[in-house]
């Protein structure tokens, strides 16, 4: 490694001091997959303490649910409109991996307080991210480089990153924006019912006038 490699690996820099290039979507990607198993691996760690499973645990759905996302938006349209037959069922295949994945993470956010199933649950994530994981890898990458070639990638890279940063603040396809429409949507359900209730107990004017008319006839 020569000096101009050392400066940018220890400043993120060139050696002629401007920033260095972002990584490109094959180099994105694989990254996001270590950050995960890191993750999962401090999750599952029998000497890890509960609070920081659970953190790990909250961190690993974060993780993989803008890693999902910045794929299905940019990635995958990217690598089946430039590529072939082989391509576009690569993609549809991952996609449904990713929705067993979904299926999933979907259940681990709903497990509450001392969940004995939890870290079942987190080990068939764990399980499932794998095997994406060695099949996007090794067969989507290379057809990646293939169809795509060097400098789409590197502009793809670039568009993942902006993606990857604007979700992860919220902004786009993240967590956050997401958990915000579902707790806006519960928050409607649980006002319509106690409106139903309040139409139930108010009476009409009619009901009301006959009920009047009923008591004067009596009397």
């Amino acid at each position: 490694m020569n000096i101009k490699e050392t400066v940018s690996r220890v400043f993120g820099k060139g050696g002629d001091g401007e920033e260095a290039s972002a990584p490109d979507a094959l180099e994105l990607i694989r990254s996001d997959h270590r950050e995960v198993d890191a993750l999962f691996a401090k999750a599952l760690g029998d000497d890890t303490p509960s609070a920081q499973r659970r953190r790990a645990i909250d961190q690993i759905v974060e993780a993989l649910t803008v890693h999902a996302r910045m794929e299905e938006v940019l990635f995958y349209p990217a690598l089946r409109k430039a590529g072939g037959a082989d391509e576009r069922n690569s993609v549809l295949e991952a996609a449904e991996e990713h929705g067993l994945v979904k299926d999933l993470i979907a259940k681990i956010e709903r497990s509450q307080g001392r969940d004995e199933t939890l870290t079942a649950k987190v080990t068939v994530l764990k399980e499932l991210v794998h095997h994406h994981v060695q099949e996007e890898e090794g067969t989507i990458f290379d057809e990646a480089r293939r169809v795509l070639g060097k400098e789409r990638l590197e502009k793809l890279g670039a568009e993942m990153q902006r993606f990857k940063e604007r979700a992860q603040r919220g902004e786009e396809g993240g967590r956050s924006a997401a958990s915000g429409k579902k707790s806006s949507a519960k928050r409607s359900a649980a006002k319509k019912p106690a409106a139903k209730t309040a139409a139930r107990k108010t009476p009409s004017r009619k009901t009301a006038a006959r009920k009047t008319s009923a008591k004067r006839k009596t009397r």
